[in-house]
């Protein structure tokens, strides 16, 4: 039992300190957070739907490009 009154620090101690620094990384790192400086992470495209007309044309349209680039 005199061992226990050299150590500065007991057990109860060493975990409440590893608590509170997880709290205070927890906090830092929310406040610190990309999305705080407006920066998101996302897609954020909205409601871009083509119709199948639209998309049947766009396909065409490109196919006929690369025959073109072929071609050449």
């Amino acid at each position: 039992m005199q061992n226990w009154k050299n150590h500065i620090f007991g057990l109860k101690d060493v975990v409440i300190f590893s608590l509170f620094s997880l709290l205070v990384g927890l906090l830092a790192g929310f406040f610190l957070a990309p999305i705080k400086k407006g920066l998101t992470i996302g897609c954020n495209n909205g409601n871009n739907y083509i119709s199948k007309d639209e998309a049947e044309k766009d396909l065409q349209e490109d196919l006929e490009l690369e025959m073109n680039e072929l071609c050449r």
